[in-house]
């Protein structure tokens, strides 16, 4: 009897550390629960705050592209420019994306990359054309000049305005459509570069 009593004993503590342990396990995994989820609605929101700082400057930055790619150095169908001569009027965007106050991190690299990557694609953009404007001055009205400006910019505006789509559905962001009647700038976009690849087939004899 004695032996038995000592056994149940055991067994009664075995159990009671048990239930302690499973306590203190069960309470830890509520805590980790608890604080992975705070971080994961952190994170979401860090994500949409980033978000909505992007695409307010990259709508910006679309916005601009499509005025220099309506840009024919012309104003009401007069020549800007003295002389007589074409000259630009609408004035080139800028676009600091490394100045701006979020973190970078929680983007997807394609979407990261994409996006810093613009002002390098602005500035490989502008070193030709200054080298078409040295070289090809072709006065009064530089049609290479005029091409290839208006050209990259509606090229560019297009890019950034699919760049626009994925991260406003990357961050769970609504993006805004207009409706079937409305004007949209990125439609005017398509058909600044249909217009313009229609013009330099031609010219080619295309």
């Amino acid at each position: 009897m004695g032996e038995l009593s000592v056994d149940s004993g055991n067994v009664s503590a075995i159990i009671g550390a048990g239930a302690g342990i499973a306590g203190v396990l069960l309470g830890n995994f509520f805590i980790l629960t608890k604080e992975w989820w705070a971080q994961r609605q952190n994170r979401k929101r860090d994500i949409s705050y980033a978000g909505i700082i992007l695409i307010s400057h990259l709508d910006r930055l679309a916005t601009e592209c499509l005025e220099v790619a309506c840009d024919d150095g012309t104003i009401h169908g007069q020549p800007s420019g003295e002389n007589g001569q074409w000259d630009t009027v609408k004035p080139l965007p800028t676009f600091n994306p490394l100045g701006m106050d979020i973190d970078w991190r929680l983007l997807p690299k394609n979407l990261m990359y994409a996006i810093i990557r613009i002002p390098d694609q602005q500035d490989k953009l502008h070193g030709k054309l200054s080298a078409i404007y040295e070289y090809d001055y072709s006065p009064p009205d530089h049609p290479e000049f005029f091409w290839h400006r208006q050209h990259g910019y509606a090229k560019l505006g297009l890019q950034v305005a699919d760049i626009i789509k994925k991260l406003a559905s990357f961050a769970g962001l609504p993006h805004e459509q207009p409706a079937p009647d409305e004007w949209s700038r990125d439609e005017e976009l398509k058909r600044v570069v249909v217009r313009l690849d229609e013009l330099e087939r031609k010219a080619r004899g295309y």
